[in-house]
């Protein structure tokens, strides 16, 4: 079996593959639709979304979850769990074609009919193709996925731009998730080794229901927050708010979205291996945290310090508003690395019941926040996103402290560094985002100016994580020049 060291070298290694190849093109790709369909219309779209968080989270039960951390899982698991997802994805998808004119009738958006009943089909037909993509996280092959991802996202891309040149307004980016969906599917169902047999273990199930249930009420409880934000906005402010509050919140997400890429994938397959070592459960996890810190707080500390200066380059002027949102956003998105971690922690060993307490005290604290927050301004709902996303971090890091050898300096020692050193690399770029002259110019600068003050301050500290990536980067370089 590989070791841990290899089987994270070979994961980011795919993941940053991905990224580094997709990234540019999908920046390109998102500046060309937020110029060619107005806010309004990609309001609309993101109202679908409501309804098909909930119904994925409901229909999968937490047993791909369940499914990954079973070392010694069975082809007879592994059908019960295929025919399982089919089941439920059938039933909610059914639900949600049926309950479409409700929604057109809710927010008084006709468009909505069609949009949710397309997007149902979708959901019904992915579910097909769910446990095969679990496999391969399982086995930890990061490698396949990877490529599949980048090749059906590619072919998407230039259908999706024509039918937005050709006025398709919000069925546009509905193509793309067509076309990828589809040809995922097709692509996972030809090379994937496991096919579904007529099996069903009522063992298989009472047991990954155990596991999986708890996971599902945190995920339901969860989701009501996210997208209830979603609902407000879309039902009382309106679609165009709701279209500058998504743009914002997916821009700051970038940094965010390069880390999920790389070690999302990898890292509960992963730790699930450790389960049963508990000290160096602890010693990997710290690592982790470390090495997505190292990212993403650079990251959110940059997009937040330049927000205006992006959106006005990349998106336009009728895009402004959503700087605002993004710059808000980034102070509470910044914390997620840790908390995905420490969440992956609970799964790991077989804590669930804690994740749901957790996530049901959370979540009453947040829709609090928010419900309040909703009588104030779109602006005021950002901020208690960032009061909440504070509030998970302390609880979630004492609770994952009772649960494991670590401590919460351990956690702090981790994690803090990089926030610090975040911010006083830009500093600079709080001043040159509030000049006049060009946007590109003073995107440009303040990033540049960010990164060379956060490198040496990483070079005056010798970072271990920085260290580790460099010589990642240099065994690679080497392999491929003694190839």
């Amino acid at each position: 079996m590989a070791s841990v060291r290899e089987e994270t070298v070979r994961g980011i290694k795919w993941g940053l593959i991905q990224k580094c190849t997709m990234q540019p093109v999908q920046f390109l790709f998102g500046i060309i639709l937020a110029r060619l369909i107005s806010p309004d219309e990609m309001g609309i779209l993101g109202l679908t979304s409501i309804f098909f968080a909930f119904a994925g989270q409901l229909q999968e039960c937490g047993f791909g979850t369940a499914l990954i951390r079973k070392q010694d899982r069975t082809d007879e698991d592994i059908c019960t769990v295929f025919w399982f997802n089919v089941a439920m994805s059938f039933i909610f998808s059914l639900a949600l074609f049926l309950a479409a004119p409700w929604f057109v009738w809710f927010f008084d958006q006709p468009a909505l009919l069609n949009l949710t009943r397309v997007s149902a089909l979708l959901m019904f037909l992915g579910s097909t193709g769910s446990v095969h993509w679990t496999l391969y996280n399982a086995r930890r092959d990061f490698k396949t996925p990877a490529i599949v991802s980048m090749c059906t996202t590619l072919v998407a891309m230039p259908f999706t731009i024509w039918a937005a040149y050709a006025g398709w307004s919000y069925w546009a980016p509905m193509l793309q998730g067509i076309i990828t969906g589809l040809l995922g599917l097709i692509t996972v169902w030809i090379i994937s080794p496991w096919k579904p047999k007529f099996k069903f273990s009522k063992e298989s199930f009472n047991e990954f229901f155990k596991f999986g249930v708890n996971l599902t009420l945190s995920g339901i409880i969860n989701k009501t927050y996210t997208e209830v934000r979603i609902f407000i906005i879309g039902k009382f402010y309106s679609p165009t708010q709701l279209a500058y509050f998504s743009r914002g919140e997916q821009t700051c997400r970038l940094p965010l979205s390069l880390a999920d890429s790389v070690l999302g994938p990898i890292l509960f397959p992963i730790l699930a291996t450790l389960q049963h070592d508990k000290n160096r459960l602890s010693s990997v996890y710290r690592r982790y945290i470390s090495l997505s810190a190292l990212v993403v707080e650079w990251g959110m500390i940059t997009m937040a310090a330049n927000a205006n200066a992006l959106i006005l380059t990349l998106y336009g002027e009728k895009w402004a508003t959503a700087a605002v949102y993004a710059q808000i956003l980034c102070l509470g998105w910044m914390f997620n690395p840790l908390l995905s971690i420490n969440c992956s922690m609970f799964a790991v060993l077989g804590r669930t019941d804690i994740m749901l307490k957790f996530e049901t005290v959370l979540r009453v604290f947040s829709i609090t926040a928010m419900i309040f927050a909703a009588f104030v301004s779109v602006k005021a709902l950002c901020w208690a996103a960032v009061l909440s996303a504070i509030f998970a971090i302390i609880v979630s890091s004492f609770l994952v402290t009772k649960i494991s050898e670590l401590t919460i300096i351990q956690l702090c020692k981790a994690f803090i560094p990089y926030l610090g050193m975040s911010i006083i690399a830009n500093i600079p770029s709080i001043f040159i985002d509030s000049l006049t002259f060009v946007p590109a110019c003073r995107l440009s600068i303040g990033i540049v100016s960010s990164l060379v003050i956060y490198c040496l301050l990483l070079w005056f500290k010798r970072d271990s994580s920085a260290g580790i990536l460099i010589s990642l980067a240099k065994e690679k370089f080497l392999r491929k020049s003694h190839a």
